[in-house]
């Protein structure tokens, strides 16, 4: 656990889908920073009407990518879960998502979680010729789907919701040019963030990543000071932002 210290007076910019961002901001908040809350995906679920016909009878692997992935699909699912269907999730958070809808979770990762480590597990080795349902938002990683054809599987995709650049207003966009520090959870949340703020000041910004695959799009970008959580849980974000105070005397 970090030692207890203050992050009075350093602005923390939590670019998080709005109703993602709630826990975060309550632990940088306990620390005393100032947080700004900029969210720079928008999220919107698609009608299950619009869903592909499927039955998940027909499968032997259904994997979710994301705790929305998890929220949109048992939100709009109209049948019901066979028993033997093997649950896999991508990580911590999307497996709490699945225990708290009532969906036993088989296969999981260890941190770091994510793709990678997902598919370094036995259990995702032993794949040849199962028929797998991947459920995910549109346009999402192919790495997850491209190692399991690799290795026999047959894949599906059933995409439940979809991401979309943010359109905060300019005041809000002049907000957060303030911030003395920037979290970002994606790939896709950093463009979109360099897209609305366009402005190449924040590349010399502290950033908080959760990957080192983001650490390295970063890198691409400009970003001159960038720190990589131990994993993806919101202590370990948390833990950053402390180590980036240290950096700028917020001792207490």
């Amino acid at each position: 656990m970090a030692d207890k210290m203050s992050l009075d007076g350093l602005t923390v910019l939590v670019t998080r889908p709005q109703h993602q961002a709630q826990e975060l901001c309550a632990q940088l908040e306990n620390y005393s920073a100032d947080v700004i809350v900029f969210p720079v995906i928008e999220i919107n679920g698609i009608a299950p009407q619009k869903w592909p016909n499927f039955l998940l009878s027909e499968y032997d692997m259904l994997v979710f990518v994301s705790r929305n992935a998890v929220d949109y699909f048992i939100a709009g699912l109209k049948q019901p879960i066979p028993e033997d269907l093997l649950i896999v999730s991508v990580g911590e958070a999307t497996t709490k998502a699945l225990k708290n809808k009532g969906v036993t979770v088989d296969v999981s990762p260890p941190a770091p979680a994510g793709s990678e480590s997902l598919l370094a597990m036995p259990t995702m080795n032993d794949v040849a010729d199962k028929n797998v349902l991947i459920v995910r938002g549109e346009t999402g990683r192919e790495l997850l789907a491209e190692t399991l054809i690799a290795r026999g599987a047959s894949i599906s995709y059933l995409e439940v919701y979809q991401r979309r650049l943010a359109k905060p207003s300019e005041g809000a966009i002049v907000q957060a040019k303030t911030a003395d520090c920037i979290v970002i959870t994606s790939v896709a949340g950093l463009d979109n963030l360099c897209q609305i703020l366009d402005d190449e000041d924040i590349k010399g910004k502290p950033l908080v990543v959760i990957s080192e695959r983001i650490k390295q799009h970063a890198i691409v970008l400009g970003f001159q000071s960038i720190y990589v959580t131990d994993d993806v849980k919101d202590a370990a974000v948390v833990q950053q932002v402390i180590e980036i105070g240290r950096n700028n005397g917020k001792k207490c």
